[in-house]
Order: structure tokens, then sequence, then C-alpha cells
């Protein structure tokens, strides 16, 4: 993510024309054109881009690429097979209840693991059917927190899952990690740095 901000620093370099637009050129902008180059910045986008599961990204969730290793490339299949039996037993809850999906019945991931949530005006319309087919976990302002034993179930074998996947990237993260190094300028990361040192100054003056 830091790394996909850079092309983004230098525009903004080079929109600046004031007083310091000479230095700026001589002391930025010319290193980062010498490292924005496909066989720098490039193969090391790519590295990236290869390695890390860009898709689970915005889930907040970090992960190596299963693309990047056969074994996680199987795991990564059984992770999908079991989040495909939660969304299907999402819709199948929200039919059991009469809500909508999404918009009052929520799936969510958090400390209990894969549970449900409705508003608390909604769990008055269904409550005896929650409290007879359904677990109750708790009961907060922003609504009411619940499972099934299928959930449970599914919701398991999904965290014995990502626990294996977790375990099969710690070896791959070791040679990532090494091959990424090789990209790695000093000099780039002083310039940054710089930048950034600069940067704090006109924050405290504005």
């Amino acid at each position: 993510q830091s790394c996909s901000r850079i092309p983004y620093i230098k525009g903004v370099l080079q929109q600046y024309n004031g007083q310091f637009s000479t230095s700026v050129m001589t002391r930025f902008l010319s290193s980062l054109e010498e490292w924005l180059t496909e066989n720098r910045y490039g193969r090391f986008a790519n590295l990236v881009e290869t390695a890390i599961d860009l898709g689970q990204v915005d889930n907040g969730e970090y992960r190596i690429s299963p693309l990047y290793s056969s074994d996680l490339a199987v795991l990564k299949d059984e992770l999908s097979g079991v989040e495909n039996h939660i969304n299907n037993l999402h819709m199948h809850t929200a039919t059991d209840l009469d809500l909508s999906v999404d918009k009052q019945l929520k799936l969510e991931k958090g400390p209990f693991g894969h549970v449900f949530r409705i508003s608390k005006k909604d769990e008055q319309k269904v409550r005896k059917k929650l409290t007879t087919n359904y677990i109750i976990i708790e009961t907060r302002k922003d609504g009411v927190k619940f499972t099934s034993a299928k959930l449970k179930k599914l919701g398991d074998q999904y965290q014995s899952l990502l626990g294996d996947y977790t375990s099969c990237q710690k070896k791959i993260v070791d040679n990532v990690v090494q091959v990424s190094c090789t990209f790695s300028e000093v000099h780039l990361d002083k310039m940054i740095c710089s930048y950034l040192f600069l940067l704090s100054f006109v924050t405290n003056r504005s």
C-alpha cells in the first residue's frame, strides 16, 4: 500500500513551482524518476501483486497469494468452499426468519467468529423462532448477535483452515521478504524520510 502511493508523491512534487522548485527537482524528483522505472519499481510491484493476495487486503487480511504456492492454493480452495457454504447458510437463515439478506440479517466476523446480527427492532419480530432454533450470543445497542449449530460448525472449519493457511504461509514469508529486500534502495528511504521531515514543518506551521 505504501509503495502504491509513491507515484502520487511524485505527481504532487511535479506540480510544485514555488521558490524551491529547483531544489525539489534535484533532491527528490530526480531520485524518484530513477527508481520509478520498469526495471526497479515495475519489478517490485509485480512481486507484490504476485506474492500478496490483494483480494483480501480490502477485508483487512494480509495473506500470501495462493498463486505463490500450490499448498496455499489447495487451502485457498478449501477456504473458498467453506465461505460459500457460510454465505448459502446466510441466505437460508434470512429466508427462515423472513428477513432480507445484508439489509436486515448481517453476517459478520469478529471475536466470536462468524455470527449473524440483526437490529433490536427486528429481534422483537423473530424472537420466538430465534430463541427456539438459534443461539443468542449477545445483545447490545447495535443489535443482537446470534449463531446456529451449522454456522458454528462452518465457522470452526473456516478458522481451522485459516490457521493452516497462516502456518503454511509463514514458511514462505521469509523468502518473500528476502526477495523484497533486493529491491530496497537506501537513498529512496532517506529521500522519503527527508520529505516527511520537511512536511512535518509545513504541518506544524499551518
